[in-house]
């Protein structure tokens, strides 16, 4: 009877140790490239100066896996459109454009874009721009992902 608790006792922390292991351990084998809804929120700068959400890293090795963005709201108005492309940094940690620039209309479906080499295997971030050139400045949220397979 005592050899049995201590077998039982023994096998389950055994067991615990595992569970908790794999709970741990599994999501750094596991590929993080998929299709998020990440959610962003940013001013867009007056004069078509440049802002940007916080960054993601491109996992992907293929220009053919998309980038995706869907503007849901801006202060300009229903209906108006914002400028997006996907920034990175090259070898020298400047920020460069890491894809086309798309045009986007407040409300309208998800937009897909093929991403440049230079963004893949990269830290990357959601760039934007008011596509007018004015003195006002617009808040702007919606969600975008830095690859989506």
């Amino acid at each position: 009877m005592i050899i049995m608790k201590k077998f039982a006792s023994k096998n389950i922390r055994l067991i615990m140790a595992l569970v908790i292991g794999v709970l741990v351990f599994a999501p750094a084998f596991h590929s993080k490239a998929a299709d998020n809804n990440i959610g962003f929120d940013f001013k867009l700068k007056p004069n078509c100066a440049n802002s940007g959400s916080s960054s993601r890293y491109r996992e992907t090795s293929s220009v053919n896996n998309p980038w995706k963005v869907r503007l849901d709201n801006s202060t300009e108005g229903k209906g108006t459109i914002a400028s997006f492309w996907l920034g990175t940094y090259n070898k020298n940690k400047n920020a460069v454009q890491g894809s086309t620039i798309m045009n986007v209309k407040q409300g309208a479906k998800t937009r897909y874009c093929g991403a440049y080499k230079v963004a893949n295997k990269n830290t990357t971030y959601l760039a934007a721009e008011n596509n007018n050139y004015n003195s006002k400045t617009y808040y702007v949220d919606g969600i975008w992902d830095e690859e989506t397979w």
